[in-house]
């Protein structure tokens, strides 16, 4: 949810900076419905539940994997608000 939460707010700015839809709409969504999805507290949940259940290398792959997610999927937000309001 971490990814999800973090691509959204991306097309959200850039309509918002388009004049494409008001800023308002950038920052409800963005505070609450992003900030919601990506809460720090469920990062240890959703990794720490699968080692507590033997999949270790899951959550290890998780970790591995969904460090460097969030900051590729922001960029590819804005890239894709870039291309859509430009």
């Amino acid at each position: 949810m971490n990814v999800v939460g973090s691509l959204t707010p991306g097309p959200l700015s850039g309509a918002a900076a388009a004049g494409a839809a008001s800023s308002r709409l950038r920052l409800l969504p963005g505070t609450g419905f992003c900030g919601a999805l990506t809460t720090y507290s469920a990062f240890p949940y959703e990794t720490s539940r699968p080692a507590k259940n033997g999949a270790r290398s899951f959550a290890a792959a998780d970790v591995v994997a969904g460090l460097p997610a969030g900051p590729a999927a922001a960029f590819a937000g804005v890239s894709l608000a870039n291309a859509l309001w430009a």
